[in-house]
């Protein structure tokens, strides 16, 4: 899963910039980060919560 972070930042960093949201550059930058690790991030937390009730 986390090898998804730099196809979901590309993908939300996309639609933020398709779609405008008024901001320009750093909207977009802040919000491709945001999407970047958001897989990563959710990844650990499904993992850490897995592996806190043991076997």
């Amino acid at each position: 899963m986390p090898f998804l972070g730099p196809l979901a930042a590309a993908i939300v960093g996309g639609l933020v910039g398709q779609f405008g949201l008024g901001g320009g550059f750093w909207t977009v930058l802040i919000a491709a980060l945001v999407g970047g690790f958001a897989p990563i991030v959710g990844y650990r937390l499904w993992k850490w919560s897995h592996h806190r009730r043991g076997p």
